[in-house]
């Protein structure tokens, strides 16, 4: 994999993800147990916690020296607990805060990549949840990421289209017993 060839495709999986979200209410981004365990919204800040998470790891591939970090991410049950911490701390800001604070982890996570060369992303670093990993590599796991919670979205919508069709269907149901 190239540089340019990355971020092209970090922009086409987030352009996949986004068009997902596209035309969904408030209500929509809200609902408990839309995806898993979380609300529509919580998913969008995962996302956008580990896209500013993964700015934090590629900017240490510049240094001439191992990374060190001061924090570990627990790789118990899936990275749940690190998950959950992130969102507990955006949990009480509203769906807006959050699609702006997704839209900019991208953007940033971009404009890391941009400034980093094909030799230096081809480095092996540990991360904060000690594991080696190539700077391309981290770049695939975040694109993956974003297909992966796409087809979760898609998956949602198709209940959302399930639920307004038995909506309708039990509204015209009424209406012709009246």
């Amino acid at each position: 994999m190239k540089r340019d060839d990355a971020i092209q495709q970090l922009r086409t999986a987030r352009k996949e993800l986004q068009e997902t979200i596209a035309g969904l209410t408030e209500e929509d981004f809200l609902r408990p147990r839309a995806i898993s365990k979380w609300t529509l919204k919580d998913l969008l800040a995962h996302v956008a916690s580990w896209d500013e998470e993964m700015v934090r790891v590629l900017q240490t591939f510049t240094m001439p020296v191992e990374s060190v970090y001061t924090y570990t991410i627990s790789d118990r049950n899936g990275f749940a607990a690190w998950n959950e911490e992130q969102l507990e701390m955006r949990r009480a800001r509203a769906v807006s805060e959050i699609i702006s604070e997704f839209e900019i982890a991208r953007r940033d996570l971009i404009q890391v990549v941009e400034g980093l060369t094909d030799p230096v992303l081809n480095r092996t670093r540990m991360t904060p949840w000690g594991e080696p990993s190539s700077g391309f590599g981290l770049i695939e796991t975040q694109i993956e990421h974003d297909r992966e919670h796409a087809e979760q979205v898609r998956s949602y919508r198709k209940k959302i289209e399930r639920w307004q069709r038995a909506r309708q269907k039990l509204t015209q149901k009424r209406k012709t017993k009246k």
